[in-house]
């Protein structure tokens, strides 16, 4: 889910498996996406819950976090 176009990105990830904790993580953080992208916020969110992966799983996903952040500082990338 891409959201808000603004100067300030933040990519907010979690894994699926985490859906299932009682601590409704997985809910809180697509919520916490939607508050932080609406309509007059500056803040480009985007909210991946990763298929198939858990809690310690996500870390080599660090990598897409960031491409995420670094496409955009590069001229001519959007």
């Amino acid at each position: 889910m891409n959201q808000g176009n603004g100067d300030i990105s933040f990519l907010l990830g979690v894994g699926e498996l985490e859906g299932t904790h009682k601590s409704g993580t997985n809910e809180n953080a697509l919520e916490l996406s939607k508050r932080l992208s609406l309509k007059d916020s500056r803040v480009n969110v985007q909210f991946n819950e990763f298929e198939g992966e858990g809690h310690l799983s996500v870390f080599p996903l660090i990598n897409r976090a960031l491409r995420f952040a670094l496409k955009r500082n590069v001229p001519g990338k959007k």
